[in-house]
């Protein structure tokens, strides 16, 4: 799929609902992008805990892509959430096999890469995607990584950010979100994806 068709499909979701979910926010970006996708068609399904892309060879080695995310009775978009940032490049790896496997995931386009990015946390969590994107390219496959940056909150005394306060991810908040995207016709296309800072 060319770069801006898939930019055209990852604008359709509502970004912005992820700046009111808090934690680690793994599960809520999955179901995020589940629902999102579902409520855009009658014709849209997503398959959760999509199976290997390797055939028969057992469990033993295998990964699975989070979602797929499905258009008829076919797969449309295999879906990778992380957020360790050495896990990055071995996520490319896992969309571009199950881009590689088209007699059992016909139909698949693009493989889409979020990745939660903690601003000024540790090392291994803070946003640095420009291997990433050379080890995208080298790939030759269509991708769009979205990228979520966190910062952590200015927390006040209400119950609710008392609660954030007891666990190391609660007290993260989104504050940006932007996009990079390489498409069958080997261009780039990167923007931003929150309406408030769009807005601006």
């Amino acid at each position: 799929m060319i770069s801006a068709s898939i930019e055209n499909i990852i604008k359709m979701f509502n970004w912005d609902i992820i700046t009111r979910m808090y934690g680690s926010s793994h599960n809520s970006v999955i179901g995020f992008l589940s629902s999102e996708w579902i409520k855009k068609s009658s014709d849209h399904s997503v398959l959760d805990g999509a199976p290997s892309p390797f055939v028969g060879k057992g469990r033993k080695g295998q990964k699975n892509a989070d979602i797929l995310l499905c258009k008829g009775d076919k797969p449309f978009i295999v879906v990778e959430v992380e957020t360790t940032v050495v896990k990055y490049l071995e996520k490319i790896d896992s969309i571009a096999d199950y881009m590689e496997n088209t007699k059992d995931y016909e139909g698949v386009s693009f493989g889409l890469l979020v990745m939660l990015n903690y601003t000024n946390g540790e090392g291994k969590y803070k946003h640095n995607w420009h291997d990433a994107k050379e080890y995208a390219i080298s790939k030759d496959i269509p991708i769009a990584f979205v990228s979520i940056e966190k910062s952590k909150a200015d927390l006040g005394d209400t119950v609710l950010d008392r609660l954030k306060r007891r666990n190391e991810y609660y007290p993260w908040e989104t504050s940006n979100i932007d996009y990079w995207i390489y498409g069958s016709d080997r261009k780039i296309i990167k923007g931003n994806l929150l309406i408030r800072n769009n807005a601006n």
